[in-house]
């Protein structure tokens, strides 16, 4: 249900949902064409927002699709604290679309892009299911296709797979490619601990995840071994535990994948190692007021945090 009290950032300007309208033209609505970023605020500041804009811009740069100049840093944060937001943690969305054109697939080289800002409160389920765990659903396919490593508005294989995923009573699918092996989830990045390392699936393939890159940062410092490489679906069924991570999702434990229990049906010690350095993190950049330039809307800065 649309909140309509609720104010958006369209267009460079905020507007109440009832009046926040694109046109029926947009190429985000009729091809796709278009990208966005899934973050998550912290008492009105965003988590690695210079991370998700780098990946943006780079992104945007494959596409060709010219990026507003905005300070996204104050956008948001007055967006969140005009709906209330600063309080709590909060989901944002930042979309950009090619535009707007008569309908042909080609587009004209001159065009102005459409963009919006979107947040709420970030549901409080989550919290219950970080601690106790989710279940997943292997899929019979996988996101592999043009350019998955791009956030695109292309998302159905992500809706499908929810889909099927809620009609096994799971929180999230896993993509399957090849019929064996695992890659990602629908909206989150998979990691299966196995024989006393980190696992992961290389990119390539896969959505390059912020969260993913942070998590393999703090799993480095924290002297755990990572591996990067192919995961077979029985790999994931026999490892004793393993995680879904996004920027909304945090690290959140997997206990049973199918109807297969995980270990001990409970989220285990390596995740829940993450789980707290991953919020210790959070806090540390809680902590600090200093301007976020990397954030602003100008030219790419390169950031230290995570690979991808």
């Amino acid at each position: 249900m649309v909140e309509r009290n609720r104010l958006v950032f369209l267009n460079g300007r905020y507007v109440p949902t009832a009046r926040a309208t694109v046109s029926v033209y947009d190429r985000g609505l009729l091809y796709g064409d278009g990208l966005f970023e899934t973050m998550r605020a912290y008492s009105g500041k965003v988590f690695a927002l210079a991370e998700h804009l780098l990946r943006l811009r780079r992104s945007a740069g494959v596409i060709g699709i010219p990026l507003p100049e905005e300070d996204w840093e104050a956008v948001i944060g007055k967006l969140l604290r005009r709906n209330k937001l600063m309080d709590v943690d909060a989901w944002v969305r930042l979309t950009v679309t090619r535009g707007s054109q008569a309908p042909k697939v080609l587009p004209t080289e001159t065009m102005r892009p459409t963009y919006f800002v979107l947040v709420r409160a970030v549901d409080a389920e989550l919290a219950d299911k970080q601690r106790v765990g989710v279940t997943v659903k292997l899929l019979p396919y996988s996101r592999f296709g043009f350019v998955p490593e791009l956030k695109s508005l292309n998302y159905l294989p992500a809706v499908i797979g929810k889909v099927l995923a809620a009609q096994h009573g799971a929180d999230e699918g896993i993509f399957v490619r090849d019929g064996r092996y695992v890659t990602e989830g629908t909206t989150s990045s998979l990691f299966v601990v196995r024989r006393g390392a980190l696992w992961t699936a290389p990119v390539g393939g896969i959505l390059p995840g912020i969260t993913r890159g942070i998590v393999l940062n703090l799993a480095s410092r924290a002297k755990l071994r990572v591996v990067v490489r192919q995961i077979t679906a029985t790999d994931l069924l026999r490892s004793p535990e393993a995680f879904l991570t996004s920027s909304l999702l945090e690290i959140l434990p997997v206990v049973q994948v199918d109807n297969t229990r995980l270990g001990d049906g409970r989220p285990g010690p390596v995740t829940l190692k993450l789980q707290s350095l991953y919020r210790a993190a959070v806090e540390r950049d809680r902590g600090q007021d200093r301007p976020n330039v990397a954030a602003r809307g100008g030219k790419s800065r390169q950031v230290k945090r995570g690979p991808g």
